[in-house]
């Protein structure tokens, strides 16, 4: 249900001076949604996020456009809950220089794994691939680094304002005003 939601909300904003996406708090998902939510976000082709390598197999996250893709100003607000599918779709757009990223690292917690129960009723859970970004880095244990941090700090939020949403509305403004 959330494709056609987010492609239609993107279609919408055609004509917006800019466009932030909020995955803090973002655990993560099926990886291959960040291959199709990327695709409403560039007009350019032969694009991946990155490689994901498991034991036997190869997949790349290659990007597929929208006939319709937002392509102007892009921000996207992390911090250290943002995991594991929204740390690639993150650190794919970042890499491939679509989008700035504002908060505070990300998780690193970025591959996929299974869980084993263990004899006596534990469970142990290991990784099954690694993943590398188009940039060439693991975000496995370092994370999306953001372009730009900020904090949010108890005063602001009480406050009602949110330091990291302002950062991203204030770089949008700025580059409507670039010649």
């Amino acid at each position: 249900r959330l494709m056609p939601a987010f492609g239609t909300a993107v279609e919408e904003c055609g004509k917006c001076d800019g466009l932030i996406i909020d995955i803090r708090g973002n655990p993560g998902g099926i990886g291959g949604m960040a291959m199709g939510m990327a695709g409403w976000l560039t007009d350019r082709q032969n694009l991946q996020l990155g490689t994901m390598y498991m034991r036997g197999a190869t997949l790349k996250f290659f990007i597929n456009p929208r006939a319709r893709a937002y392509t102007g100003p892009l921000a996207i607000l992390v911090d250290g809950t943002s995991a594991s599918t929204s740390e690639i779709f993150a650190g794919g757009l970042q890499d491939l220089h679509r989008a700035r990223v504002f908060g505070t690292r990300t998780a690193g917690a970025a591959l996929p794994s299974v869980i084993t129960r263990l004899p006596d009723g534990d469970g142990f859970q290991y990784a099954v691939a690694n993943y590398i970004s188009e940039g060439g880095r693991p975000l496995e244990g370092n994370g999306v680094t953001p372009d730009v941090e900020v904090r949010l700090t108890r005063e602001s939020l009480l406050a009602g304002r949110d330091a990291v949403a302002e950062a991203a509305l204030e770089w949008i403004r700025q580059q409507g005003k670039q010649p």
